[in-house]
């Protein structure tokens, strides 16, 4: 069932400037982040999870599989009388900035036109719903019906973000074919914990933090460390250039979503195996100072594991709102948690995954054959 207030206003983005447009956002829907499909009217040739992948799509010409070729992409049946859509629950509630609709490598297949949808779920304990149950909730149109071209990237900036928030999207292609990838930016609904005592990591996209700058992306964005899990290659962390520079460090500062009081601290390198800093320090700011307060002084770490650190009492007395993350001298993170609370005295839940060492399968044993 459709909403009948019209879709919000928006205007093309040039593909070069995509990434550009969208830089203060996070994408709420890539499965590295929670995104996840629900539900869909088709996928016969390829499947509608693929929209979430936060790799660039690739072409594999010549590979065919049982129902026909191999496409990295969502593509349904052809000669849809009506049309096909999917829904996504959102890795991230949030209120929705924009959108990139990628259909890389369809050059005959490609859906002609796409829209999308959103919906809040409202209730602490959703109950599963059926296909025909997603069909029938009340959608709101948030992109109105927009042309695709083949093979190309395609950007989508609403005149002003979302005031509502949404935990979930319809995406429409009309009337079938192929699409690569969906990007869904937009700023997150922020999940604070109601005790404010409670320890949580304070540094997450989930709590509202944000990178307001850094020194160098080349490999991967600093705004990967604040995702959840730890990732599944070195394609989700933040890493720099090699820098020949003697005295030479990168940094990334992020914002918290709210300012606390900082208890401990990890640092991981899951996958940057060769590629690790040296060292790392971190400092702390409280609300607007500009005098750090170093919570890490160039803490030697290693390769593919993750590091746990207590922060000096006299430091986690104070109410830090922005934290410096410096890589000595460059190289890849994976994740930085920066555990704190709002208020003191700070409690730690039963089920907190501070401190906890979620070991990966080759952690142990990946450097055996090295050395």
């Amino acid at each position: 069932m459709l909403s009948k207030t019209p879709a919000p206003a928006n205007h093309s983005i040039a593909a070069d400037k995509i990434s550009e447009t969208f830089k203060d956002y996070i994408d709420l829907a890539v499965d590295s982040c929670g995104g996840k499909v629900l539900t869909q009217t088709d996928e016969w040739f390829a499947e509608a999870k693929n929209l979430l992948n936060p790799g660039a799509p690739i072409s594999c010409p010549g590979r065919f599989v049982p129902s026909g070729a191999w496409y990295d992409g969502w593509e349904t049946r052809r000669h849809n009388p009506h049309y096909d859509w999917t829904v996504i629950q959102l890795g991230y509630a949030g209120t929705i900035a924009g959108f990139e609709i990628d259909t890389a490598f369809f050059t005959g297949n490609q859906a002609p036109f796409a829209s999308v949808e959103g919906f809040k779920e409202t209730s602490t304990k959703p109950k599963e719903r059926t296909h025909e149950e997603w069909a029938s909730v009340e959608w709101t149109p948030i992109l109105s019906k927009v042309p695709l071209e083949p093979n190309s990237r395609h950007g989508f900036k609403l005149e002003k973000p979302t005031e509502d928030y949404y935990t979930h999207i319809r995406f429409s292609i009309y009337p079938d074919g192929g699409v690569a990838r969906l990007r869904v930016y937009g700023t997150v609904h922020k999940v604070i914990p109601e005790n404010k005592h409670e320890i949580y990591d304070l540094a997450s996209a989930a709590a509202g933090s944000t990178i307001t700058d850094f020194s160098d992306a080349h490999y991967g964005h600093p705004s990967n460390m604040l995702l959840p899990g730890r990732g599944h290659d070195m394609s989700d962390g933040w890493e720099t250039k090699r820098s020949r520079t003697p005295g030479h460090v990168d940094h990334a500062t992020i914002k918290l979503g709210q300012p606390g009081h900082v208890t401990n601290i990890e640092v991981d390198t899951a996958h940057y195996k060769g590629n690790p800093p040296k060292a790392v320090t971190i400092a702390g700011f409280e609300l607007h100072s500009d005098e750090p307060h170093l919570l890490l002084d160039q803490i030697p770490v290693g390769p593919h594991r993750q590091h746990f650190f207590e922060v000096a009492p006299d430091l986690t007395e104070r109410r830090f709102a922005t934290i410096k993350v410096i890589m000595i001298p460059d190289g890849g993170i994976k994740r930085v948690r920066i555990w704190g609370a709002s208020q003191l005295p700070a409690v730690q839940p039963v089920d907190s995954l501070m401190g906890v060492r979620q070991e990966l399968p080759d952690e142990n044993t990946w450097n055996v054959k090295k050395h």
